[in-house]
C-alpha cells in the first residue's frame, strides 16, 4: 500500500540524509571539517575551463582518494606553487647583513628582547608590533640575532599564509587549479614578494590577517560550523592586532557580517557566537593597551600619528579619501592582473551575465542595485584614470617598494637608476596603468554582479570576506595621513587588499570560463620579475652597507660625518641622537636626516648617483660597482665629499656641550 500526497509544497522540511551530510577531511577520514575545506570540491584538480559544481556539491559530497596519494592528487598544483616559492630562496640572498627600509626599527626591538630581556617599542614605531617582535625573536634564538634571521621569520610566516589563502579559496568553492593560481598570484605579486623578504610590519600583518580569515571562513560555514576553527581565527586576529592596530577590524568585520546575515541576535546563542569570534582579540587589545599606557609608555610617533589625523581636518580628510579610493581600486586591479588576463576569453559572458543579467533570476530591486553599484565603480575607475593620466601620474601609484627602479625603496642619496630610459619608462607606465584600469573594471563588474546570486554556503563566506575586506580598505586611511601632503600614501599600506581582491574575483568567476594557461604565463612573468627584482634589491642593500663599512672602517670617517643611507644612519645613530636630543646637523638634508639621523653632518655621502647631492657642493672621490640582473649596463655606488657650505645656508644648531661623545665606528653585524 502506498501513500500519495497531493502536489504542492511540503509542510515539513525534508530531513537530509546522513550520506549527504558526511564530510571528508583533508586526510581522507570521515569526520569534522579542517582548515583546508573539502566541501564544494571536484574529485581531482581542474586546471582549466569553467567551474561546474557536481550534484550535491554544496552539501559537501566528495569522493577523494584516501591517504597521501589522495592528498597529492587533489593538491599537487598548489604543492608546485609552494615548491617554486621555496626554490626562489636559492636565488634571493635572505641572510644579507643589512636591513630593508625601516625594518631596522623593529630589528632593534628584537635585539633588546634577546640581549636585555626587555620588550621595547621604539618611539619611531607607530604599530603595536608585539607579535612580530616575539616571532622574530624566536627565529633569533634558533638562527642567531641577525637581520637575516628576522627576514627568514617573515618569509616563513608569509609562506604559511599562502597555504592558508589556498584553504580560503577552497572554502569559497574555487576549484583546485584556480585556487593554486590564486595562491601563486598572492605569493608572487611584486609588492607582497619583496616585502616578504624584509622585517617590515606589513607582511607580518598580511600573513596573520590571512590566516585569521581562513580559519574564520572554515569555522563559520553554514553547512560545517566548527568552534575550534573559529577560536583559531580569533587567536590569529589578535596576533594581527599585535602587529598593526587595524587587526582589530578583522573580528569586527566578522561580527558585522554575522549581524547582517542574521546569524546572531540578542540571545544566549548569539552572545556565545560573538564571544567565540571576538573575545580573544578583545582581551589581547585590552591587555596590550594597559601594558602600553601604564608599563611601557606610549611611543612618541603613536601620539604624533593621532595628531596628524586631527590636523588634516575635514578638507584634508576628504581630499585624501578621494585620492585613496581611486588608488585602491586600480591597485586592486594590479593585484589580480594575471587572473584578469586569464578571464579574457570569458569577458563576453561576464558582461552578458553580470551587466545584462542573462541567466540570473533576480528582482528588479536587486537588478537596479547591481547596475547602480557597477555604475559607481566604473565612474570611480574611469574618471580617476582620465584625471591621473592627464596629469601624467601613472602606475605604479604611491610608489615605495614597487617603482621605476625595480623593487625596494630608494632611501639613499641618488637612489638607483631607472630600469629604462625616460621615454620607454613613460610608455611602459602608461600601458601598465590602462591594463590595471581594465583589470579593476573587470574585478568590479564580476564581483558586484554577484549581488543577489542564489544563497549557498560559499556565497555566505564570500560576503564575510567582502565585509572584512572593506574594513581593511578603511584601515588604509589612518597611516596615510602622514604622507597626505607629500606622496599621498605608500604602496605597502595597500597590501592588505591583495588577498581580498584575489579571493572575491576567483569566487565571482566560478561560473565563467578562464584560459588558465594565459593566467599561468602571466603569473610566470610576474614571478620572474619579483624574484629577480627582490634579489637585485637585497644585493644593492648589501653593497651599500659594505661600502658604508669601508668608508667608516678603512677610511676612518666617523659615523657622525657620513651619510650612508636611511637604514645605516638610523640603525647606528638613532638611539644616540634620540637619547641626547641632538638637533639636525645636516641642514636641508634628506628626510631621514631630520627624523632619525640628526647626529650626522653628511660631510661624506654614499650615493647612487655621481650628481647627488645636487646642491653643487659635493665632488666624487670614489666609486664601486654592484651587481644587478635587471639593469642592462653596469651600476655603481659613489662616495661624495662636501667641499664647502653655501654662504646662504643657515648653520646647524649647536650640539649641547654636556652631550656624551658619539659613536665613531659601527659595531659588527652578525
Amino acid at each position: 500500500m502506498s501513500i500519495h500526497r497531493r502536489p504542492g509544497p511540503s509542510r515539513r522540511r525534508a530531513r537530509p540524509s546522513r550520506s549527504t551530510c558526511t564530510h571528508v577531511s583533508g586526510n581522507g577520514q570521515i569526520g569534522g571539517s579542517g582548515l583546508i575545506a573539502e566541501s564544494a570540491v571536484l574529485p581531482r584538480p581542474r586546471l582549466d575551463g569553467i567551474h561546474r559544481p557536481a550534484q550535491g556539491q554544496d552539501q559537501g559530497i566528495t569522493h577523494p582518494s584516501v591517504g597521501l596519494i589522495g592528498v597529492i592528487e587533489r593538491h599537487w598544483p598548489v604543492m608546485l606553487v609552494v615548491l617554486a616559492f621555496v626554490a626562489s630562496w636559492t636565488i634571493i640572498p635572505i641572510f644579507v647583513k643589512a636591513p630593508v627600509g625601516d625594518d631596522w626599527v623593529y630589528s632593534l626591538s628584537v635585539e633588546h628582547l634577546l640581549e636585555d630581556g626587555r620588550l621595547e617599542i621604539l618611539d619611531l614605531s607607530v604599530t603595536t608590533l608585539v607579535f612580530q617582535v616575539l616571532w622574530g625573536a624566536l627565529f633569533g634564538l634558533v638562527f642567531g640575532d641577525s637581520f637575516g634571521a628576522q627576514r627568514l621569520s617573515t618569509v616563513v610566516i608569509f609562506l604559511l599564509s599562502g597555504i592558508a589563502f589556498y584553504s580560503l579559496l577552497r572554502t569559497l568553492g574555487v576549484t583546485y587549479g584556480r585556487s593554486a593560481l590564486g595562491s601563486a598570484v598572492y605569493l608572487f605579486n611584486p609588492l607582497s614578494f619583496v616585502l616578504a623578504f624584509s622585517f617590515m610590519t606589513d607582511p607580518h600583518y598580511l600573513a596573520t590577517m590571512v590566516i585569521s580569515v581562513a580559519f574564520y571562513a572554515a569555522g563559520l560555514r553554514s553547512d560545517h560550523p566548527n568552534r575550534k576553527l573559529i577560536l583559531w581565527g580569533a587567536f590569529f586576529a589578535g596576533c594581527a592586532f599585535l602587529v598593526r592596530q587595524q587587526g582589530a577590524l578583522i573580528p569586527f568585520g566578522v561580527v558585522v557580517w554575522l549581524a547582517l546575515t542574521r546569524q546572531i541576535w540578542f540571545n544566549r546563542r548569539g552572545l556565545i557566537r560573538v564571544l567565540e569570534v571576538a573575545a580573544i582579540p578583545a582581551v589581547m587589545l585590552i591587555v596590550y593597551y594597559l601594558w602600553l599606557v601604564f608599563v611601557h609608555g606610549v611611543p612618541e610617533q603613536q601620539d604624533a600619528f593621532t595628531s596628524q589625523i586631527f590636523e588634516a581636518g575635514l578638507g584634508g580628510t576628504w581630499l585624501l579619501l578621494r585620492r585613496m579610493t581611486y588608488f585602491e581600486t586600480v591597485m586592486a586591479g594590479f593585484f589580480v592582473l594575471p587572473i584578469a588576463l586569464a578571464s579574457i576569453v570569458g569577458v563576453v559572458d561576464i558582461v552578458r551575465r553580470r551587466v545584462f543579467l542573462r541567466g540570473d533570476r533576480v528582482s528588479r530591486r536587486v537588478a537596479a542595485l547591481r547596475l547602480a553599484a557597477i555604475g559607481g565603480w566604473l565612474l570611480i575607475v574611469i574618471f580617476g584614470a582620465i584625471v591621473t593620466v592627464r596629469d601624467n601620474y601613472l602606475m605604479p601609484y604611491v610608489s615605495q617598494f614597487v617603482g621605476t627602479s625595480g623593487l625596494g625603496p630608494n632611501d639613499l642619496f641618488g637612489g638607483r637608476p631607472a630600469l629604462l630610459d625616460d621615454r620607454s619608462m613613460a610608455d611602459l607606465r602608461l600601458w601598465l596603468t590602462w591594463l590595471c584600469v581594465g583589470s579593476a573594471i573587470l574585478l568590479g563588474v564580476a564581483t558586484i554582479g554577484r549581488i543577489g546570486s542564489p544563497a549557498t554556503p560559499q556565497r555566505g563566506i564570500a560576503a564575510m570576506v567582502l565585509i572584512v575586506g572593506l574594513g581593511q580598505v578603511a584601515g588604509v586611511m589612518p597611516p596615510s595621513f602622514h604622507f597626505r601632503d607629500w606622496i599621498i600614501s605608500v604602496d605597502r599600506y595597500l597590501l592588505p587588499l591583495l588577498p581580498f581582491a584575489i579571493a572575491l574575483l576567483l569566487w565571482s568567476l566560478r561560473d565563467i570560463r578562464l584560459a588558465l594557461p594565459i593566467g599561468w604565463i602571466a603569473l610566470a612573468a610576474v614571478a620572474a620579475f619579483s624574484v629577480v627584482g627582490t634579489r637585485d634589491f637585497l644585493v644593492f642593500q648589501q653593497a651599500t652597507w659594505d661600502y658604508d663599512r669601508y668608508v667608516n672602517y678603512d677610511l676612518a670617517v666617523p659615523l657622525t660625518r657620513m651619510n650612508g643611507g636611511s637604514s645605516w644612519d638610523g640603525y647606528f645613530l638613532y638611539e644616540y641622537g634620540n637619547a641626547n636630543h641632538i638637533p639636525q646637523q645636516t641642514v636641508g638634508g634628506p628626510w631621514w636626516s631630520n627624523l632619525f639621523a640628526t647626529a650626522t653632518d653628511s660631510t661624506y655621502v654614499v650615493s647612487g648617483s655621481p650628481s647627488a647631492p645636487s646642491d653643487g657642493t659635493y665632488v666624487q672621490i670614489d666609486q664601486r660597482e654592484y651587481s644587478s640582473w635587471l639593469m642592462p649596463d653596469p651600476v655603481y655606488l659613489y662616495l661624495m665629499q662636501r667641499q664647502f657650505i653655501p654662504v646662504n645656508q643657515p648653520a646647524a644648531q649647536p650640539i649641547p656641550p654636556d652631550v656624551p661623545p658619539p659613536p665613531v665606528y659601527a659595531h659588527p653585524i652578525p
